[in-house]
């Protein structure tokens, strides 16, 4: 049985709950799975057992969390000899006249700058405006949120007072059985 390793940190929720969502299709198509929040975790597992890694972040302010960042990083020989995915979830994304820069700003840029050679699976999905009373962020980043809606830059529609979910379920689950239909085509670990 193949075997992936999906890796995230989600400042929010809105990553991880994707995150679970990826882990959830993979596991339909036959892969056994290991979901890896790396903003909890004090240990990294031996990575070198998967057929495939996956690596996920939330964009905040324009930016990777520090710890997908250092993921990345420090196990960058490593993720450069497997089947190899990157993803994030940002507000941008989910606005088609935005998508494509977002993807090239937070996505492409980063295989360069970590010079991945193996022609990772990159994918930027929406994400979640939350400006509801029960919402974990403060009014200082309610303020911030209100402040990127409002730009003429961005084209979004939310309430104020609401929560906004801008991801596609049926998008990351068409995107995650590609890349299980990548790792179930390589040849298996020699362990």
């Amino acid at each position: 049985m193949k075997k992936v390793l999906v890796a995230y940190s989600s400042r929010f929720g809105s990553t991880e709950e994707i995150a679970i969502d990826i882990v959830e299709t993979l596991e339909d198509e036959g892969i056994e799975v290991k979901l890896l929040n790396l903003r909890k975790i004090t240990q990294i597992p031996d990575i070198t057992i998967y057929d495939g890694i996956l690596v996920g972040s939330g964009i905040m302010q324009g930016e990777w969390t520090e710890e997908s960042l250092a993921f990345l990083k420090q196990y960058r020989e490593t993720l450069n000899k497997t089947v190899l995915g990157l993803f994030v979830s940002s507000g941008e994304a989910a606005n088609p006249k935005l998508y494509f820069d977002a993807r090239n700003k937070y996505l492409k840029r980063l295989v360069e700058k970590f010079e991945f050679t193996n022609d990772p699976e990159i994918e930027a999905f929406g994400g979640v405006f939350d400006l509801s009373p029960n919402s974990i962020h403060s009014e200082q980043e309610k303020k911030i949120l209100k402040q990127i809606i409002l730009s003429d830059t961005t084209g979004f529609i939310v309430n104020d007072g609401k929560l906004s979910d801008f991801r596609n379920w049926q998008k990351i689950r068409d995107w995650t059985r590609f890349f299980a239909r990548k790792v179930i085509a390589t040849e298996d670990k020699l362990l």
